[in-house]
């Protein structure tokens, strides 16, 4: 019969891209990590977050209560040009966001033009490793992304 474990900690916000990338934000906007060790479950990591996506291939990004946008990398936060309230990775090549406009954006990899909008408006999306994309609008209404 499935059941949930409790794992020691308290977070807000929690997003796992496989049984080894699990990141969390806790409501000091603390971020970390899931460490797979039961007497140590997390080790923090230096920065502070309000939303964090983790996704299957190891990509981690994040947003700022500033809106300020990052993707962790080699240990570290680096900075991506843009504002989101709200992100989430499937992978490396499949990652969305919504603006406090609730504006759909889409990471190109270009670093002089790191997005794209995409039209609609949504206060949620969601982005899975194969390239699939969902996102929720203010009214409650689910939508599936058909490129």
């Amino acid at each position: 019969m499935a059941h949930w474990t409790q794992i020691a900690g308290a977070l807000k916000e929690i997003s796992a891209g496989s049984v080894t990338n699990v990141w969390g934000v806790n409501a000091a906007n603390n971020i970390f990590r899931y460490t797979g060790n039961d007497n140590s479950p997390w080790i923090e990591i230096p920065g502070a977050l309000i939303d964090v996506a983790a996704a299957a291939d190891g990509t981690v990004w994040g947003v700022n209560a500033a809106n300020n946008i990052f993707r962790y990398n080699n240990g570290g936060w680096t900075q991506i040009g843009g504002a989101l309230k709200e992100i989430s990775a499937g992978s490396v090549t499949n990652v969305w966001g919504v603006n406090a406009a609730n504006n759909i954006f889409r990471y190109t990899g270009d670093d002089n033009n790191p997005w794209i909008e995409i039209p609609g408006a949504l206060i949620d999306v969601t982005a899975a490793a194969d390239g699939t994309v969902w996102g929720v609008n203010a009214a409650g209404n689910i939508f599936r992304y058909s490129s």
